[in-house]
This record gives structure tokens, sequence and C-alpha cells, in this order.
């Protein structure tokens, strides 16, 4: 009988590295180019902004493909991303306005 190896998190986050990783980089990233340009820094400001359009969108896409490949909809997965895309969808209105208001202003 063998023993089954032990991963601690950062091993089991990484073990499958794809779209859920970048979205969860992009979304880092986006939080402290967003926290740096609080400083009265506009270009800064629209650059986090924009990342955080792009990865709120990777993560519409990544649910919505869970939504469709014909998992049951009592599935945990299913309404974990049913969810994630309301979530999402927000997070991704509010950073196109921002993005949009901050270009014109």
């Amino acid at each position: 009988m063998s023993k089954a190896k032990k991963q601690n998190f950062i091993q089991a986050y990484f073990s499958d590295f794809g779209l859920r990783q970048i979205c969860d980089f992009l979304m880092l990233g986006g939080a402290v180019v967003l926290i740096v340009g609080l400083f009265n820094m506009k270009t800064v400001l629209m650059v986090g902004l924009g990342i955080y359009v792009v990865a709120s969108a990777l993560a519409i896409v990544r649910s919505t493909v869970v939504l469709v490949s014909g998992i049951n909809h009592r599935a945990p997965e299913y309404k974990n991303a049913l969810i994630n895309v309301i979530i999402m969808g927000v997070i991704f209105a509010l950073a196109l306005f921002g993005f949009i208001f901050g270009f014109f202003y």
C-alpha cells in the first residue's frame, strides 16, 4: 500500500496551473496598482482599473465554461460558478465604469 504524498497549499495551488491562477495573479496585481494609484496618479489608477477589467473578464469566461459544461445544476461547482459570474460581473462593470470615467475625466 503506497502512501499518498501530501501537498501543502502552495503545491496544491500550483499543481494544475491555468486560468484560475492567472486570474488570481491579475487581481492581486490590479489591487496593488490601484492602491499605488490612490496617490493622485491618474495613469497608474487607469492601469489598475484596466488590469481589473481584464482579470474579471477572464474570471467570467472561466466560470461560464463551468456553467455550460453540462454539469449537474445541484453540484457545488455549478453554484460556485454561478455566484462567481455574478460577483465578477459586478466587479467588471465597476472597473469598466471607473476606467471609462477616468479616461474622459
